[in-house]
């Protein structure tokens, strides 16, 4: 995310907040704050969410109370307080994140993908879970059904969403959970109509890498949840199952060099196809986001049809 933001003035990011979650009278966004604090470059990368030397003070002491499940560190909770007292004065969660932003200082605008409440809701042979009480409560234990995203037919993108996609150069789908994280933002109405008709193309990052096991913990953690979530919809966890649920407004794949055998798949749909590497360590991403970017540059976007 720094190194995309590094490469692109006035980047704008629009973030899921299907998963955020209601925690002790606190309105909690994880996606919202984990793309706010990678752009500040103070996200925790080996823990794998919350803020680079964070304390958790507070979540030990409600450990005394068995109110614990949910971790967040003080640095990290001092946000959400921070936003829960602007949500009860009347402030948008639009104009709570933009705040949020500037707290921070971001060269970056961060969206969230909608003021209205869309929740994801996991039906699971323990019942139907929160995506919060799935994940974290739960630990992605209970085997996965189905997902539903509950508020989504009577939510509107967040103001600025539609028009940042119709007027960016260029779309960038995120190496995120498909299901998770971006499906939610994609159903929210005039998304999937505005991505067909821009003008600029839209390309995707493989959130997948078959050929190569996860190098961390927070890592295999993901892999493992986003294969369930593909899995539950009749998906296999591959990336070439990533392209094709995106394929209807895609301009452009991005494939990892290690899963070169599904190129030829993907481009059969008539999908472009740049093949590099989409791991790389944290100090070498700026070339990928420059492939990422002159790739998306090289394309004309594909006529609706």
């Amino acid at each position: 995310m720094p190194a995309l933001a590094a490469a692109v003035p006035g980047l704008c990011c629009i973030v899921n907040t299907a998963d955020d979650v209601d925690h002790l009278g606190l309105h909690i966004s994880p996606d919202v704050d984990s793309v706010c604090y990678a752009l500040a470059g103070r996200f925790d990368e080996t823990r794998g969410w919350g803020l680079v030397d964070d304390t958790f003070e507070t979540v030990d002491g409600l450990a005394r109370y068995g109110q614990d499940w949910f971790r967040i560190g003080d640095q990290d909770l001092a946000f959400s307080l921070l936003r829960t007292a602007r949500l009860r004065r009347g402030v948008s969660l639009t104009q709570a994140t933009a705040r949020l932003a500037d707290d921070l200082a971001l060269g970056a605008t961060v969206l969230p993908m909608s003021d209205h409440r869309v929740r994801t809701m996991v039906h699971t042979d323990r019942g139907t879970l929160g995506f919060q009480d799935f994940l974290v409560r739960h630990r992605a234990r209970p085997a996965v059904l189905g997902l539903c995203y509950q508020g989504i037919e009577t939510a509107a993108p967040a103001p600025g969403v539609l028009a940042a996609l119709r007027r960016a150069d260029v779309v960038v789908l995120a190496p995120s959970s498909p299901l998770a994280s971006l499906t939610p933002i994609l159903r929210l109405p005039g998304v999937l109509e505005t991505l067909r008709r821009r003008r600029g193309p839209t390309v995707s990052v493989t959130p997948v890498v078959s050929a190569q096991p996860p190098a961390t913990a927070p890592e295999s953690g993901r892999a493992t949840v986003r294969a369930a979530l593909m899995a539950a919809a009749g998906l296999p966890h591959r990336a070439s199952a990533v392209a094709a649920l995106y394929r209807p407004f895609l301009d452009g794949f991005v494939l990892d060099e290690r899963d070169a055998d599904q190129a030829t798949g993907i481009e059969a749909t008539g999908l472009p196809v740049l093949m590099t590497d989409t791991l790389p360590p944290r100090g070498s991403r700026q070339g990928l986001a420059a492939a990422v970017l002159d790739f998306a540059c090289s394309l004309a976007p594909i006529p609706v049809g």
